[in-house]
């Protein structure tokens, strides 16, 4: 009788179901998985801007400093000859043009002026070290070269 009395509150545990604890854990790593391989994808979504960094903002500046101009050349092969343009100023070809209207500008633009040479993808590599060396020629020191357009 002992016996009988200890099942009576004893209530039987019955399994219903199969067991959901590895489906969980897989959801999880494909929910992870997704959400990084998502976000290597998303574009920058972060404003950039050319201002100065400066120390403590714009509060404790004594004197206004100018960031300094860049221009940009861009070079275009035209049958054979290659191009160069500064915003509205073009050549005609290489020989000298762009070195003379650099030299004129050298002392109106600054010394600190920031060239980017940006050329065409069918210009030659040639043509891009001439305007290179014509911009070292007229005395810019600040010359870079942009990635190739196409």
């Amino acid at each position: 009788m002992a016996l009988k009395r200890s099942k009576i509150g004893m209530h039987s545990a019955t399994h219903v179901g199969p067991n959901m604890t590895p489906m969980v854990d897989v959801v999880m790593v494909i929910l992870i998985f997704f959400m990084l391989g998502s976000s290597f994808t998303s574009p920058v979504w972060y404003l950039t801007n050319n201002t100065p960094a400066i120390r403590g903002g714009f509060s404790d500046v004594k004197t206004t400093k100018f960031p300094p101009v860049k221009l940009i050349i861009k070079l275009d092969r035209r049958g054979n000859h290659t191009m160069a343009t500064i915003g509205s100023f073009q050549t005609e070809n290489l020989k000298g043009g762009l070195y003379q209207w650099l030299n004129k500008r050298r002392k109106t633009l600054g010394k600190k002026t920031q060239l980017i040479i940006k050329p065409h993808q069918s210009v030659p590599y040639r043509d891009v070290i001439t305007v290179y060396a014509d911009c070292v020629r007229a005395r810019y020191h600040q010359v870079a070269f942009g990635m190739p357009t196409h």
